[in-house]
């Protein structure tokens, strides 16, 4: 059964995926200037190192490592501080997965510095039993399994006990290897990713509660 639901954060907890694609004329462009739209798609879910792996791998990108995380570190202030939202419907939903006693976690491969900029701007700590970032797995980023069993952990709970929420294709990629069941959140930022991993598809948080989230997340109706 379904115990706990585990929710990935940019492009699920709040819009920050469609925030980050939104800085790259100023940033990626500037950084190596073959970069297209199109790029987005594959970095999507990735850690902000593996981003930089990506970028020397495909681009020849000269900018050393460090000064390329100070760039992204001025770049996530701005995002998380002063762009993002909360997803429609989540606080409601979340409200409801406490009335009904079942725990949340975050499973993220962002930083955990960036995570908590979203968790105090929001007042969204107290929603959640456990945080987990890819810091707390060493650097283990999706898609590798790493910071979903650590989630898992934390909460007690066996990965079969659990749901995941995700928006990516490494996202899903992540919590099914993790033996997570997986709901892939479709919005009109990631209509390129592909999510047939997951087990069922979610367009909103808007109207949802614990009860039919868990029931899907068994593969019910």
């Amino acid at each position: 059964m379904i115990r706990a639901v585990v929710f990935d954060m940019d492009g699920v907890i709040v819009d920050s995926e469609a925030q980050w694609k939104a800085q790259e004329e100023s940033f990626f462009r500037a950084a190596v200037p073959a970069w297209r739209a199109e790029h987005h798609r594959r970095i999507v879910g990735l850690g902000v190192e593996d981003v930089y792996h990506f970028m020397v791998r495909e681009f020849g990108l000269q900018m050393p490592l460090d000064d390329y995380l100070a760039r992204c570190e001025e770049v996530a202030r701005e995002v998380y501080l002063h762009k993002v939202v909360v997803a429609d419907g989540l606080r409601e939903l979340l409200v409801d997965l406490r009335r009904r006693r079942i725990p949340t976690a975050i499973a993220s491969s962002s930083p955990r510095r960036w995570i908590n900029l979203v968790l105090d701007r929001f007042a969204l700590a107290p929603s959640f039993d456990a945080v987990v970032s890819a810091d707390d797995v060493g650097g283990r980023t999706k898609p590798a399994p790493d910071i979903y069993l650590e989630a898992v952990r934390r909460l007690a709970l066996a990965p079969a006990d659990c749901l995941a929420v995700e928006d990516s294709t490494v996202g899903v990629r992540a919590a099914k290897a993790a033996g997570l069941a997986c709901a892939a959140l479709r919005t009109p930022h990631n209509a390129d990713q592909d999510l047939a991993l997951a087990d069922f598809e979610l367009t909103a948080f808007t109207g949802l509660d614990g009860a039919s989230l868990a029931h899907r997340g068994l593969g019910d109706a």
